[in-house]
């Protein structure tokens, strides 16, 4: 299909005062200059009649939204991108914060389910954590949304963690991977384990490993 550049929709899309436009600048054009640049005069030729640089940018911003953020298409929720490596103000974002109970009990319901389904395993092909997180992100404002994705990932953890000691100390011959005895981790709740932890900088930590039955 051949790029028509002209259309009533192209400059729409195409607005260079947009929020998304600005955001796609300034994450790619730089680095997409250069390659123009280094292009030799046949692949320069090819690159302006499919449009250049307006048919790339048209082609990029699709990964943004209105207000800029990168969501990959609709992928992404917005406000979850941090960068490439995830590195981006780190210290903006990985902070403990309120995340309601629905959502901590949700998540709770999804670790211990997947721990005796695999046996105290973490199988990152059958697990449905992404689920439990994208549903909390999109029920929470998107200034709070790493936030509490990263407050959520550490009571996930420490449930986790949780189920383990509790098997553990009902037969301490136990290994992750073997059978076990469920009915141990029916005494567990999400309360029990919540009121063992404490915030330590911008981690929930437990108070003690006492999860015996």
């Amino acid at each position: 299909m051949s790029l028509n550049i002209t259309t009533n929709n192209f400059r729409q899309i195409y607005n260079t005062n947009s929020k998304q436009y600005k955001a796609a600048e300034k994450d790619f054009i730089a680095l997409h200059r250069q390659e123009v640049a280094a292009m030799s005069p046949e692949q320069k030729m090819m690159y302006e009649l499919l449009g250049g640089e307006k048919a790339y940018m048209q082609n990029v911003m699709r990964n943004y939204n209105a207000d800029g953020d990168f969501t990959a298409g609709g992928i992404i929720v917005s406000g979850m991108y941090h960068g490439i490596d995830g590195s981006t103000d780190r210290s903006t974002w990985q902070q403990i914060i309120t995340v309601s109970e629905d959502a901590r009990q949700m998540m709770f319901d999804n670790v211990k389910k997947e721990f005796i389904r695999e046996n105290g395993i973490s199988n990152g092909n059958t697990t449905k954590r992404s689920e439990v997180f994208r549903q909390y992100q999109l029920s929470v404002k998107k200034e709070e949304r790493a936030k509490g994705t990263w407050t959520l990932q550490q009571y996930e953890g420490n449930y986790r963690s949780a189920l383990y000691h509790a098997v553990k100390a009902a037969d301490p011959n136990w290994e992750a991977g073997q059978p076990f005895d469920t009915k141990i981790l029916d005494s567990i709740t999400r309360e029990d384990i919540e009121k063992n932890l404490v915030q330590s900088g911008n981690r929930l930590v437990k108070k003690s490993v006492d999860y015996h039955i």
